[in-house]
């Protein structure tokens, strides 16, 4: 009969077969980390589209490094509709699925409970279930395990081990910090860590671990992008008050910063992305009480409208109409060398435009389907730097050269990458975050 200590035993001996749920920009990078690492991993998806690139060693989104990885000998990407005997095949399954917020601003658990329903169809005794999705505190105590142990008749930490080892990487980053950041792991029980301890020192014999409860686990991974979130609202408030003020809200940020040991004040800028946006959603779900990280949000949410409202602000001084405008908007990632457009500002401005009538006309060189740089620039009445993408430092002669005659081009640099002495030479009305 299975047992959790057998399967201890197999881990040690590296006689398992893991299987990742979800091929994502969390599941597909750690599972091609542990397959590199020697792990026999089957990686599964409900994607056809997604699992039919992978299987032909097409990179579905762009990360560094996992192009070299793809094809491993090691990996097999699986379509979930026809994986019954690669799901039991399984010892151990992490599950990497995401956790949207739906348009209310609730956390929606579809994803989740369908990877559990996958999962499920293997008999789990003696078998070790990880959550490494990003999810509300008690999500493995309160809502995984009751839902597996109702539709089994299992008890977990007996029968089946669990863990929350929650991601912590760092988008395009992903395969190097993997391999190299401390695992944090919160088994639901003594030997369920064991074995998640054993599993991640498959990736790196000398890999730290920090072991805690799955709750405090869970935590931390909110903790860590709260601590940032709130950090770049007060930032985003700084640039804000500099305005006010008539003053370079960036320029006072260096100052501060310069050589001053408890400086570190991140410089302002449009903040987004999949989990700096709705993690604070995610611990505050069953809270009532005014707090810190949604005052951050409203502040973080707030910053594309205030482009908007500088824009048609600048429109009125010069007596054009707003809405006749044509936008080339440069960048629509959610931030610099990514083209993940989850949660963007940068896609949250082109909308408030485009509820105005404006024409915008988005450009970003890593995302496919965006428009090429000339078109959304030609006879632009403004660019926006929407996105802090590095190709984006050094364009000014290339818009000047695609500027309409006679225009005064308006650049809104929401990054302050651009010379302002530079733009002003070249005839632009140069406009940007934190500064009149």
């Amino acid at each position: 009969m299975n047992s959790l200590k057998e399967l201890i035993t197999k881990v040690k001996k590296n006689d398992f077969t893991l299987g990742v749920v979800g091929m994502g920009r969390v599941g597909l990078p750690l599972a091609l980390v542990f397959a590199n690492a020697g792990v026999k991993v089957i990686g599964f998806d409900q994607n056809k589209n997604c699992v039919n690139k992978i299987k032909h060693s097409i990179a579905p989104f762009s990360e560094a490094g996992m192009e070299e990885l793809l094809g491993s000998k090691n990996f097999e990407p699986v379509f979930c509709g026809n994986s019954l005997a690669k799901i039991k095949a399984c010892d151990i399954y992490i599950v990497c699925v995401g956790t949207p917020l739906t348009a209310s601003y609730h956390i929606d658990y579809g994803q989740l409970f369908s990877a559990l329903d996958i999962i499920l169809q293997s008999p789990l005794k003696g078998k070790l279930v990880i959550l490494r999705s990003t999810v509300p505190p008690g999500t493995l105590e309160e809502r995984v395990l009751p839902f597996i142990e109702a539709k089994t008749g299992l008890k977990a930490g007996v029968d089946f081990g669990a863990a929350s080892c929650p991601e912590r990487m760092l988008e395009g980053h992903a395969i190097e910090e993997i391999v190299k950041l401390p695992e944090i792991i919160g088994g639901f029980n003594a030997i369920s860590g064991d074995i998640a301890v054993e599993l991640f020192k498959k990736i790196n014999h000398g890999k730290k671990i920090l072991r805690t409860t799955s709750k405090s686990a869970e935590l931390s991974k909110l903790y860590a992008n709260m601590y940032r979130y709130v950090n770049f609202a007060l930032a985003n408030e700084f640039a804000l008050l500099a305005e006010d003020f008539g003053q370079d809200g960036t320029e006072i940020i260096n100052i501060v910063n310069y050589e001053y040991p408890r400086g570190g004040i991140p410089r302002p800028g449009l903040v987004g992305g999949p989990c700096l946006t709705k993690d604070g959603y995610f611990l505050l779900s069953n809270t009532a009480f005014p707090d810190l990280i949604l005052l951050a949000s409203r502040l973080n949410e707030f910053m594309p409208q205030h482009v908007v409202n500088r824009l048609r602000l600048k429109m009125a001084e010069k007596g054009k109409v707003f809405h006749a405008l044509k936008v080339g908007l440069l960048g629509t990632a959610f931030k610099g060398g990514s083209d993940d457009e989850r949660y963007s500002p940068s896609v949250k401005i082109a909308e408030l435009l485009e509820s105005e009538n404006v024409v915008v006309v988005r450009h970003d060189p890593h995302v496919k389907g965006t428009e090429s740089f000339q078109k959304a620039v030609k006879d632009a009445d403004v660019v926006i730097v929407a996105t802090n993408h590095p190709e984006f430092a050094d364009i000014l002669p290339r818009i000047h050269k695609l500027r309409k005659k006679g225009s005064n081009c308006i650049i809104f640099d929401c990054w302050d990458m651009l010379d302002k002495k530079t733009a002003e030479k070249y005839g632009f009305d140069y406009m940007k975050l934190g500064s009149k």
